[in-house]
């Protein structure tokens, strides 16, 4: 009876610190879950939650980590920055590294960087979009997107991006460009025939008058 009741009790206690914690964790709001962080999202979140949790719950559903390409074979994307004190400032830089040899500050490699701006200089969460064009990016490599401010860290993510790569399209374009010299040069060959054989006929036209002209 006693280790059925201690057993009991072990259980309700259980339940009640996985009941507190996951209270607590609901309560905080995505700038403490997320304090450090770059998310990448597919499309900007909705603009009211009932609640702390859902904001949070929506960030860790709809949150990637790979980012495909468009038509125009460029990459197109939501940001949202989290920092874990406010940031004092108007502008941050969004900087990006590849990061294909490793993230340490002496094997990554800087990509591109911009200016990122913010109406409230005390936030704690910056959001954005970013697009990301070719020369600076190729598909199939990894990025680090870092938030930086007076040359200090305040948050970072990752990402890998896919779609057609850099080689790929330098290819095709040289196929194109070759396939269009050939177009160039059946045309000139085409035109070079039809020149000999307007002159061929010209020639056998002046041949024939002249054979007639010598009968008479």
């Amino acid at each position: 009876m006693g280790k059925s009741f201690a057993s009991t009790a072990a259980v309700v206690v259980a339940a009640l610190f996985l009941t507190a914690v996951v209270g607590e964790v609901a309560a905080r709001g995505a700038e403490d879950v997320f304090a450090g962080k770059v998310l990448l999202l597919k499309k900007r979140p909705p603009s009211y939650f009932k609640t702390k949790g859902g904001f949070v719950s929506y960030l860790r559903s709809h949150s990637i980590k790979t980012v495909h390409a468009n038509e125009d074979n460029t990459w197109t994307f939501e940001t949202m920055s989290f920092f874990r004190r406010p940031l004092g400032d108007y502008e941050v830089e969004m900087v990006f590294y590849d990061v294909e040899d490793g993230s340490s500050k002496s094997k990554r490699r800087f990509a591109d960087s911009y200016t990122q701006y913010t109406q409230d200089r005390n936030t704690r969460i910056l959001s954005g979009k970013a697009h990301l064009t070719r020369d600076s990016f190729d598909a199939h490599k990894k990025y680090m997107i870092v938030v930086q401010h007076k040359g200090r860290e305040l948050a970072k993510g990752f990402f890998t991006t896919k779609g057609v790569s850099q080689a790929a399209l330098d290819q095709q374009k040289r196929v194109e460009i070759e396939m269009k010299k050939m177009e160039e040069s059946m045309k000139q060959l085409q035109k070079l025939a039809k020149e000999q054989e307007e002159e061929q006929k010209k020639k056998e036209a002046e041949e024939n008058e002249k054979a007639a002209d010598d009968l008479f």
